[in-house]
Formats: structure tokens, C-alpha cells, sequence
């Protein structure tokens, strides 16, 4: 019985060629793309899966308060903080601190040298916490004594090939640290990935304010280890008390605890290790997949609603002939089973071919073996039974209720009922896809408007290099930045080489944060959290900042009791003017002097993309730094870094030469919203073609059942301009319901997206009007090419048919 259902279900598609291959092509594309979306989603959703311990580590974050006003969630704790809790609260088995070396680090390997980032200073106790695999050596003694290393297997292959790294020793900073042990390369669905871990308790050694009692700075993860089943909610009531306890010493902050699982899609506070997802563009993408698969799924259930005149006299033959209504619809499901069964094949082989290209465009590790995933073939077998039966139950049961006596009388007609449920159906196509118009539309001219928008400086054509990690007291030192410095401005396309500890559009690491209060002033409860870091003279005009008040640092003159602050932190600090915090005396921890006295205040700028909020910012003079800025005035860029090289190896014959282009760093920050944007302009595009291959199959069969009233209204002198009108006008119609219908979801979800940011681009009346226009336009070539293809046929051939 079930081989009679599907040869008979294979002889009906192999008769109606044109819109099986529409059903088939447009479900295996809609399943194909709600396979991608839900892989990438699945990886999302997947970070530190690897770790087994992942549902007992919580990380603690640090809530700044200035009084009772939320500032700030910095994820990084003080050093003695990791100690006390274990010490305090029984829930916890054990602790790891991690202590990012932020930035490039020259390695040195004998005479080699590498540069790598990904390194870490960590207790003994993160490979239990973290799930650590030890490859080789003992992990229980591998991190314990000072000066010890931990490399990756990727970075025992760059720095010593196939020899074995135990014991032997890496030099980092002028400190020279031996191999313990090698552990497995980090996945790449965790938050925290290092390929270089140091023992913490070499912090002790080569740093002395870093102390188990200093509550003066926070600049490091903490993790702990939790006993099975604790509460996050319990722990955190606990480090309430704590905190409580210690109000004094860390400014009225509060910790706050969050499962290691959550941070991925749920975390976005300062200092994260490295940018996260979010859970509402998962959910984002989720609404996509549904939206295209349900569209196609539309399309199988209008087109084969549609063709129920035409499968009318085989249906009353069957009854006639003693098939009962329970036969046709297993008749009929089977034919839906055969085509979601060829589309899954095809969506399978399209996923197979485009998931390296889907891979590139998300910017994501995303697994590229999924043969042996048994929930990637769950998925697709549900895909195919459920869009089997969830497609296929409605039409069998409509052509299924046929009564065989009016059918083969000829008195059959569509029903108003089923042609007003396949122009809401349409209205669901048509409105989906103007939504995920809209959503593109808005997502790019927020790029647009960001990378648009005045960043208080001028970074184009400024080259970064890594300056060589020496001694502030380093003479040599000073000799040669003078001599490379002098060197280069001898050069005509050089204008200025400035130097600081950071610059915009690197991590966040890079700058450091502390409290400020005006001299003489009560310590309040709670102060405002300023982000600072040194720079020279020539730093501003390098990097073509302004002041708006005040002057610059002086090289060759004491500044040690001067700053600079921008217009944010001024205003933070309670002056009504930049003018009014000129002279003015600030205190702050981190400094050794009594006070330090405001001599310019510059203009904002945004140090992070304009993303995030203005950062209230404080520079101060320091010679050393981390990074050289060059601001170059040439077309021959190629060349002028040729020169620089050139000079850069006479005058740091023993340092690498590392450099960037600062805009090319900072427009990187846009790279996520970029890749979001394709995203959504890809499965736009493919819903609108899915949408259109329905739309094309429902007016060609609309076409062909009015084929004789065309025929008619030509004899009688309609031309084919009135006949394409007459035809195109009730599709438009159910369009225009959809664009109505879709404006204000569209404007709901695009409203909320934009709120995510601290800048956006205000919403206009064309970036709703756009996607109507376009969609009219594609549904009415679509419709209009059928059509005009049967009005100028010759009318007698339509009015001979049965």
C-alpha cells in the first residue's frame, strides 16, 4: 500500500513539473538557510561546553557606584579579592586569577623572536577551574613556582617545531621563564583563549604593588570553582557582605557573581577579554530562520491549495472508485513527504558547499564537520517530517473534502475561504520579508552613521609601532627614540611622532582606570571611574586631537604633577566649563605626588567606536611608552614605511618592527555590525527570491484558471496594458496589506536594536518607504511577466480549451 502511495505520489510531481521544481528549490533554500542560521546559532550557544567543570565556575565582576549611581561593571578584581572569598565562603573549592600581559609581547626563543598576545598570568589552580588538557608535563606542579610557562600545542609548534619545549625557557619582558608543561590549544567557543600561561606568582616578583593587601587596583579576572549545585544567587548574597565589609578600601563597589556559561551572549561589561555575543541577535537570527522556512513552507501550501480545481476530478475518480478521505490524505502527505524529503537532500548538499563561505562571512570558527553531529542530522529529519506534515496536512485535507458528484458535474470552484487564507499567507511572505528589508536597510546606515560621525580626532594615514619594552631610567633607551625620532621628522613624509601607552581602537586593556575627586574634597561614598594612560608632547597633534582649553604637555620640562583631561571627565568632576578646570587640583590612588594639576582639556574623543559611551579620560607625561605614532603626509605609503623600517633597525637593531595603521584598527571595531549586516542581507535577499518563486508559481496558475476571461476581454478590445493592470492589481493589493502590517513590527525590533547603542542614526520615513517600493516593484515583474506572456497570446487558443 505505502509503494502504490508514493509511485502515485512520484507520477503527480513528475506531471506537474514546473511547480514541483518551484516547491522542491524554493524548500531546499529555505531549508538551507534555516540549517546555517541554527549552526551558527548552536555554536553561539555552545561556549565552554568544552570546560566539564563550566556549570560550577562563576566569574565575579565589580559594580562601581559613585553614591548610589550605577558608573560602571568592570570584570576585573583586585588580587587579594580571589584569597578572601575562598577564605570566607565554604561553597567554594578553589580560585584562578588571571592577569592579562595585554597586548603584542616579544618572545624571544634563543635568537628567535615572535610576537604573540594570548598570554596570561594564572594560579596553579586554572586547569581544574578552566578544564584545562595537560598534553605533556605535570599540570599539578606546572604553574606553581615563579618564572614557570605553559604553551599551547599551536605555540610549541611556532616557537620550537617538533622539539620538545620541556624545559626549556622563553624570554618575555627580560625575564626568562621555563616550559612546565604543554596543554591543548583553547577552543574557539570560550571567552578566554591564551596560548601562553605564566605562573602568577611570578606577579609578586617583578611587580611591586601588586600585593594580596592592594585595593587599590582591579586588574585581573577572577574565577572560582564551586561546590555541586550552588547558587549563584547565594553567592552573590554572600559577596554582598563582603563587599559591605570592605566599602572603605574599594570605593563603595559591589561584586557581583555570573555563571562562566553566561558570558558569552549575556555579558558586556567593561574590560571583557575580548568582544561578546549577545543574546538578542541570537534571537534575531533565530526569528530569520523561522521566517524564511515558514515562507517556503507557505509557498508548498499556496501552490498546492491553488492546483486543487485542477487535482478536483482525480480526487472525485478516487472516491468514485471507493478511496476513502484517511487514503487521500496519506496520499497526500506522501506527496509532501517526497518533496521535503528531495529539498532536505538539497538543502543538505547546499549547506555542505557554502558552509566555508557561510563561515567567512559570520567571522566565526564555526565546525565544518558536521557528519558525525547527530543533532545536525536530528535537525535536518525533523525539518523534513515536520515541513512534511505541517505543509502537507492542510492542502490533503482540502482536496481530500472534494465531493466527487459537483466535481465531475464540472461545478467546482475555489472557495472564497481558501483564496482569502493564501492571500493571508502571501501577506505573511510579503510582510516578513519587508521586515528583514527594513532591518538591513537600518543596520547599515547605523554602520554608516558611525563610521560618519566626528571622532574628535584625525587617525588617517597615522602609523602605530610597538615600542621596545625597556626602563623608564633606560638612557639608551632615550638616545634612540631621540635619534629615531629626529631621524624620521628629517623625513618629508613625516609630520609628527608622538608616544603613549595606548591608542584608539585597541583593546580596552591597554588603558588603566582609577578614581579621581577634586583636591582638598571629602572622599565621597563612591567615586566616578577614569580611564588613563601617559603620553607625550607630540601625542595630540599625531594623532590630531584638539584642546578646547589649556595647553599641551612640554617635552624637556618637569610635568609630573600636570594633566590633560577631556571634556567627559571635566564634566564628571563637577566644572561647568573646560575653561573653569583649568588649574585645577585633582588627586587620584595611582599617583605619587600629592595632587596633580588640570593644564589643558581636550576635546572628546572617542578612544573606543562611538559604540560605546564617551570615556571620561585623564593623560599624563611619561616618556616611556608602549606605542610610537607617526603621522605621515605622503601618497607613497609603501615607501615612507620602507624608510621607517629602514631607520627603526638602525636605531633597535635587537626589536622586532611591528606596525598598524590606526584607522584600519579602529574600523575594525565596526567588523561584527559589518558581518551582522551580510548576514541579514543575505537571508533578506534569499527570503524575498524564496518569496518571489511562490509568488511567480501562484500567478502563473491564477493566470492559466483566468485564461479565458483574458481571452474574452482581448476580443471584446482590452489591450494589454488594462489586461496586466486587471491581473497585477489583486497581488499589489495583498502586498500592501503586508507592508502595512510589517512598518510598525519592523519599527518595533529595529528601535530596539538601535537602543543598544550610545549614538544612533535617527529613523527615517525612506527607511521604511525603500523596501515597500522594492518589494511592489520585484512582486509586480514577477506577476507582470506572466501575464504579459498570456495577454499577448492569441485569444482563440484559449477560448478552445475545455
Amino acid at each position: 500500500m505505502l509503494k502504490n502511495y508514493l509511485r502515485m505520489a512520484r507520477r503527480s510531481l513528475l506531471k506537474n513539473r514546473v511547480f514541483s521544481f518551484i516547491n522542491i528549490f524554493g524548500l531546499g533554500v529555505g531549508i538551507a538557510a534555516f540549517l546555517f542560521i541554527i549552526h551558527y546559532v548552536r555554536f553561539e550557544k555552545s561556549y565552554e561546553e568544552y570546560n566539564p567543570n563550566a556549570d560550577r565556575v562563576f566569574r565575579v565582576t565589580l559594580d562601581i557606584y559613585n553614591g548610589t549611581e550605577y558608573v560602571m561593571t568592570d570584570c576585573e578584581t583586585h588580587p587579594g579579592f580571589g584569597p578572601l572569598v575562598k577564605e570566607r565562603i565554604p561553597e567554594v573549592v578553589d580560585f584562578a586569577r588571571m592577569f592579562h600581559n595585554d597586548g603584542l609581547q616579544e618572545i624571544r626563543v634563543g635568537d628567535d623572536k615572535f610576537l604573540d598576545e594570548g598570554i596570561y598570568f594564572a594560579d596553579p589552580s586554572a586547569f581544574e577551574v578552566f578544564g584545562i588538557k595537560t598534553l605533556k608535563g605535570d599540570s599539578r606542579n606546572a604553574l606553581v613556582e615563579p618564572f614557570q610557562a605553559v604553551l599551547s600545542t599551536s605555540v610549541v609548534k611556532k616557537y620550537f617545531g617538533n622539539i620538545d619545549p620541556l624545559g626549556k625557557s622563553i624570554e618575555i619582558d627580560r625575564k626568562l621563564y621555563q616550559i612546565t608543561a604543554v596543554m591543548a590549544d583553547c577552543p574557539a567557543n570560550t571567552h578566554l583563549k591564551f596560548g601562553i600561561l605564566l605562573s602568577h606568582s611570578t606577579m609578586y616578583k617583578i611587580n611591586e604593588w601588586y600585593r594580596d593587601d592592594n585595593w587599590g587596583g582591579n586588574n585581573e579576572f577572577t574565577y572560582f570553582l564551586m561546590v555541586p549545585g550552588a547558587s549563584v544567587n547565594d553567592f552573590n548574597k554572600k559577596l554582598l557582605i563582603i563587599a559591605d565589609e570592605l566599602k572603605e578600601k574599594i570605593d563603595y563597589s559591589r561584586y557581583t557573581a555570573e555563571p562562566i556559561k553566561d558570558i558569552h551572549l549575556y555579558s558586556n561589561k567593561s574590560f571583557e577579554p575580548e568582544p561578546n555575543g549577545s543574546i538578542k541577535i541570537v534571537y534575531f537570527m533565530i526569528t530569520i530562520a523561522l521566517f524564511i522556512v515558514v515562507i517556503a513552507w507557505v509557498n508548498y501550501v499556496n501552490l498546492s491549495t491553488a492546483k486543487a480545481i485542477e487535482r478536483g476530478k482525480e480526487v472525485g475518480i478516487r472516491k468514485v472508485m471507493g478511496s476513502v478521505k484517511h487514503q487521500l490524505v496519506f496520499q497526500f502527505l506522501s506527496e509532501s513527504f517526497i518533496v521535503n524529503l528531495i529539498a532536505g537532500i538539497l538543502a543538505l548538499f547546499l549547506f555542505w558547499i557554502a558552509l566555508p563561505m557561510f563561515r567567512d562571512i559570520t567571522g566565526q570558527s564555526l565546525p565544518l564537520n558536521f557528519v558525525n553531529d547527530i543533532n545536525f542530522w536530528l535537525l535536518l529529519t525533523g525539518l523534513i517530517f515536520f515541513g512534511s506534515v505541517l505543509a502537507g496536512l492542510y492542502p490533503a485535507f482540502v482536496l481530500s473534502s472534494f465531493q466527487p458528484a459537483t466535481i465531475l458535474k464540472g461545478k467546482f470552484q475555489s472557495s472564497a475561504r481558501g483564496q482569502q487564507l493564501r492571500k493571508a499567507l502571501v501577506v505573511f511572505q510579503f510582510g516578513a520579508t519587508i521586515v528583514l528589508m527594513v532591518c538591513l536597510i537600518a543596520v547599515y546606515a547605523q554602520i554608516n552613521f558611525l563610521r560618519d560621525i566626528d571622532l574628535g580626532m584625525n587617525i588617517d594615514q597615522t602609523l602605530a609601532i610597538r615600542a621596545p619594552r625597556t626602563n623608564a631610567a633606560d638612557s639608551v633607551y632615550k638616545v634612540s627614540f631621540q635619534n629615531f625620532k629626529t631621524e624620521l621628522l628629517q623625513n618629508s613624509s613625516v609630520k609628527k611622532v608622538g608616544r603613549s601607552d595606548a591608542l584608539p581602537g585597541l583593546s580596552v586593556h591597554e588603558l588603566s582606570t582609577t578614581t579621581f575627586r577634586k583636591f582638598g574634597e571629602e572622599k565621597s561614598k563612591g567615586n566616578y571611574e577614569y580611564y588613563y594612560f601617559s603620553a607625550d608632547a607630540d601625542f595630540i597633534p599625531a594623532l590630531g586631537m584638539s584642546l578646547v582649553e589649556g595647553k599641551n604637555f612640554e617635552d624637556g620640562l618637569p610635568n609630573t604633577d600636570q594633566v590633560i583631561i577631556n571634556e567627559e571627565a571635566a564634566r564628571q568632576l563637577g566644572y561647568t566649563s573646560a575653561e573653569e578646570a583649568i588649574g585645577g587640583r585633582i588627586t587620584f590612588r595611582t599617583r605619587n605626588v600629592e595632587y596633580s594639576t588640570i593644564v589643558g582639556v581636550l576635546k572628546n574623543f572617542y578612544q573606543r567606536s562611538p559604540k560605546e559611551k564617551q570615556m571620561p579620560i585623564l593623560l599624563y607625561y611619561r616618556e616611556r611608552s608602549d606605542y610610537f605614532s607617526i603621522r605621515l603626509n605622503t601618497q607613497n605609503v609603501e615607501e615612507s614605511i620602507a624608510t621607517i623600517k629602514e631607520l627603526w633597525t638602525k636605531n633597535y637593531p635587537d626589536v622586532l618592527f611591528h606596525y598598524f595603521f590606526i584607522d584600519e584598527v579602529y574600523n575594525s571595531q565596526y567588523q561584527s555590525d559589518a558581518q551582522f549586516g551580510k548576514i541579514v542581507a543575505i537571508f533578506s535577499a534569499l527570503a524575498i527570491f524564496i518569496a518571489c518563486l511562490g509568488l511567480f508559481g501562484l500567478s502563473s496558475y491564477t493566470i492559466v484558471q483566468r485564461a479565458k476571461e483574458i481571452g474574452i476581454r482581448k476580443v471584446l478590445g482590452a489591450s494589454v496594458h488594462q489586461i496586466v493592470q486587471l491581473l497585477s492589481a489583486d497581488f499589489m493589493k495583498v502586498i500592501l496589506v503586508a507592508s502595512i502590517v510589517a512598518i510598525p513590527i519592523a519599527y518595533f525590533i529595529i528601535h530596539e536594536w538601535l537602543m543598544t547603542y550610545s549614538v544612533r542614526v535617527t529613523l527615517n520615513v525612506w527607511m521604511f518607504g525603500i523596501p515597500m517600493i522594492v518589494i511592489l516593484m520585484i512582486a509586480f515583474l514577477t506577476v507582470s511577466f506572466q501575464t504579459i506572456k498570456t495577454a499577448i497570446a492569441n485569444p482563440v487558443k484559449s477560448l478552445k480549451q475545455d
